[in-house]
């Protein structure tokens, strides 16, 4: 929202600095995002008189001036058209720099010879001076001001502007009389008294409305015709005033209309009342409708929007945009001003769906003053007439719009606990009544009904949240807390510490943690989740966050995908987070996903680099598992009942019991080349709200932790299998063996192709054995090495290599 302070000043009387204002709006909540003051850089430039003005003997188009600063005469060049003698007009003195804010601009005056003369100074138009794009001439000042003060005390207080941020929550401060209305309410300044609105309706609005949203999304409407207006430019004033604020200038009659959006945050429009075509109806588009804004725009709406209609079709898209058919210019005659109230939930997925961004759609999702519908509609009617002319007439309208009183009980003691600062009632009931409130007093207990123009106070806590705004919050003294020993209790519950130790796991294993959106693409969810319904969001904050995820790979596959673009090659990402599988509390389970591409390593004369493959994604589930107290020996891994998302071959499921808990292995090819991925991507992905019912906490044991004296031993086989059979399949059967002395088992190779075919495969193992005992001799390890070849041949259907 930007504002000129001349602006501003028309509301609120106000004695305070262009500085100490910033700081007064930043200190309410509407922080100031810019101030624009073209006359901080002019402090050094005075007012000067022209005494007298000789010809230049060298130059026909210039002119000697000599001209008085307040101490002394100065000798002056100057060719402008409109010097003249008793101007008085600004000087910039010699060693003054010119405002520096375009190429030309910028310079030191000097003394100078201009054409054999000198010249002690400058004289300067407003073009020079960075107060305009455009000047005719030096600047003209009034007579009454005094020769030799310093030219700030010209200042134009239309070209001083200030820009602040508005919270979705005030949107009363959408237009300067709600931002004066609040400085008021924290103290600064003085609210000036209105003039009265005297409008006398001299003809009738001949025109049949017909509401039929007066019950749901158009409570309120209203129209007006004034006849015979004279459409023309807006005047000089108002013109300088939208161009310093960055607003469109049109014509009068729809300068107006904009006007009262930014100064009364109360959107109307006008339409060419000789270009409607027999009745108005309000009612709700129709899918596939079309309707052409005033941008020239044909616009193909959907079921449900709010549109206003005459015998002939759509002449506005209620609350967002007027349409072409019904426009005025410089021709119109007579027009009919529009002011309604719509509901926001309406305005906002309509102008979201549209794609339409317009300053009524700005306010009206947001909500607008409901009981600024007549007034509107008058300050309209008024200015209208006072700058076209015309003839007005009644107001026709159909609806009421009718909101139920909130009474909100508030004590000086709920202040007090929970902003921990006792405030006198006093102060809290001024307060509540310079924000617009009307209260009535019960003992020790206020009963408070916010204004209409105020929809965020719905509860005591708002209130509060209004004292202490306009108390500042900068002024709160800070005090200790009095239960400071529950603070230190641990309030982490056992969920929340597995998350976090096996975020801190992952991380160590490389991985990068993401945090990214609940919301996804609808196109990519179809990818990914083809044979499950798809959670739509009827108001998604974007067209590419339009469902709920199922599904963590989203996300992970994208973020690959960007920093592919950029030129990374070696990622490995992991997000924890909620997945959604309906519109129920109940269908969103927490899940922990990663994925990995490109090399493991770099390149080094220790350690050759290679790919990343299924094996390392299932190193990191299985390094959760360890997390949450798993052992292997309690998992059951296979290859069936795979997602679609995964290659079929390359992938593998963990289960505990029946219970399936997570997937690992490569990413389905035809997956990756939908989402524009050409590079090997591995994935792992753990139900972890499943998982976790089966958590136990492990039990310190009292056994002190030793380490076997003798020797061990290592034995290598290979195997030859069905490629179906999974690695993890061979290391369970072998530790099952002799579980006290076989200590570790690990698969250190794998053979596929030429002489076993597409069918088989042969792994090669590496067993450590060693007792706790004794050293085992030969017999002993020839005899557990026949006790794991037999165990793996008939659990497997395996045979050793020989």
């Amino acid at each position: 929202m930007k504002f000129t302070l001349k602006w501003l000043r028309e509301y609120l009387d106000f004695d305070c600095s262009i500085i100490e204002l910033s700081e007064a709006l930043t200190r309410i909540g509407l922080e100031v995002e810019n101030v624009n003051n073209p006359y901080e850089d002019l402090k050094n430039f005075t007012i000067c008189e022209i005494k007298k003005i000789t010809k230049h003997p060298n130059a026909d188009k210039l002119k000697i001036c000599i001209v008085n600063n307040g101490r002394e005469d100065l000798q002056i060049i100057c060719g402008a058209n409109n010097v003249r003698k008793n101007l008085k007009t600004v000087l910039a003195p010699v060693e003054t720099v010119l405002p520096s804010k375009n190429q030309s601009n910028g310079m030191k005056i000097k003394k100078s010879v201009i054409r054999g003369v000198e010249s002690f100074g400058m004289l300067c138009s407003a073009e020079e001076l960075c107060l305009e794009t455009d000047s005719n001439g030096i600047i003209e000042i009034d007579d009454n001001k005094k020769v030799g003060t310093s030219y700030l005390d010209c200042a134009d207080e239309e070209l001083i502007t200030i820009e602040i941020a508005i919270t979705p929550n005030r949107p009363d401060c959408a237009g300067v009389f709600g931002i004066a209305k609040d400085l008021v309410a924290l103290g600064l300044g003085k609210f000036k008294e209105q003039d009265k609105i005297n409008l006398e309706e001299e003809v009738s609005t001949p025109i049949k409305l017909k509401n039929n949203l007066k019950d749901s999304d158009c409570p309120q409407f209203l129209l007006r015709l004034i006849k015979n207006v004279k459409n023309k430019n807006s005047s000089e004033d108002l013109v300088k005033r939208f161009n310093a604020t960055g607003i469109k200038v049109i014509s009068a009659l729809v300068d107006v209309t904009n006007f009262l959006t930014f100064d009364r945050c109360r959107p109307l429009h006008v339409f060419d009342y000789d270009k409607i075509d027999g009745d108005i109806v309000i009612r709700h588009s129709f899918d596939g409708e079309k309707f052409k804004g005033l941008d020239g725009i044909e616009y193909e709406l959907l079921s449900g929007m709010i549109v206003i209609c005459d015998d002939s079709g759509i002449i506005s898209l209620a609350g967002i945009m007027g349409g072409e058919r019904t426009s005025c210019d410089f021709d119109t005659n007579n027009v009919l001003v529009e002011s309604a109230f719509f509901m926001p939930e309406k305005i906002a997925w309509a102008g979201r769906k549209l794609a339409i961004e317009s300053d009524a759609r700005y306010r009206f999702e947001r909500g607008i003053d409901p009981n600024s519908t007549l007034t509107g509609i008058n300050l309209a009617s008024s200015m209208i007439t006072k700058i076209c002319g015309g003839k007005v007439g009644n107001v026709v309208s159909d609806g009421e719009y009718k909101k139920n009183k909130k009474n909100i009980s508030i004590k000086a003691s709920d202040v007090s606990k929970l902003l921990g600062y006792k405030f006198e009632m006093q102060f809290i009931k001024d307060k509540l009544r310079l924000l617009g409130c009307d209260l009535i007093e019960k003992n020790d207990i206020i009963e408070v009904n916010p204004p209409s123009w105020r929809h965020d106070l719905e509860i005591k806590e708002d209130l509060i949240e209004e004292i202490a705004r306009l108390y500042g919050y900068e002024n709160l003294p800070s005090t200790p807390i009095d239960d400071y020993d529950k603070l230190k209790s641990n309030i982490t519950n056992q969920s929340q510490k597995l998350k976090k130790t096996i975020g801190r796991k992952l991380a160590s294993e490389g991985l990068t943690e993401l945090k990214t959106w609940s919301f996804v693409d609808i196109k990519y969810e179809k990818i990914i989740n083809s044979s499950k319904k798809i959670i739509e969001i009827s108001n998604p904050i974007s067209l590419e966050l339009s469902c709920m995820r199922s599904n963590l790979l989203i996300n992970l596959l994208n973020a690959l995908k960007k920093n592919i673009k950029r030129g990374f090659t070696d990622l490995a990402f992991f997000e924890i987070g909620p997945v959604f599988n309906g519109y129920q509390v109940a269908e969103q389970t927490e899940y922990i996903a990663g994925v990995r591409c490109g090399e493991l390593v770099n390149k080094d004369w220790l350690q050759t680099n290679r790919n990343v493959d299924v094996f390392d994604v299932k190193s990191d589930i299985m390094n959760i598992l360890l997390v949450l107290n798993f052992s292997e020996s309690s998992l059951v891994i296979d290859n069936t009942e795979i997602p679609e998302y995964f290659h079929p071959k390359k992938t593998g499921r963990i289960k505990i019991g029946k219970q399936i808990i997570g997937f690992f292995g490569t990413i389905n090819p035809k997956i990756l080349k939908k989402f524009g991925l050409k590079t090997e991507v591995s994935f792992f992905e753990l139900n972890f709200d499943a998982a976790n019912k089966y958590f136990k906490k492990e039990k310190v044991s009292k056994k002190t932790f030793s380490v076997s004296q003798f020797q061990f031993s290592k034995r290598d086989f290979s195997f030859v299998l069905d490629k179906e059979i999974l690695s993890s399949e061979i290391i369970s059967t072998i530790k099952k063996v002799d579980k006290s002395l076989i200590k570790n088992v690990k698969i250190f190779d794998l053979f596929e192709g030429g002489d076993f075919g597409n069918k088989k495969k042969a792994l090669a193992v590496e067993v450590l054995i060693q007792s706790e005992e004794k050293t085992l001799t030969d017999e002993e390890l020839e005899k557990l090495s026949l006790n794991i070849i037999k165990k793996v041949e008939s659990n497997c259907n395996a045979k050793l290599r020989l």
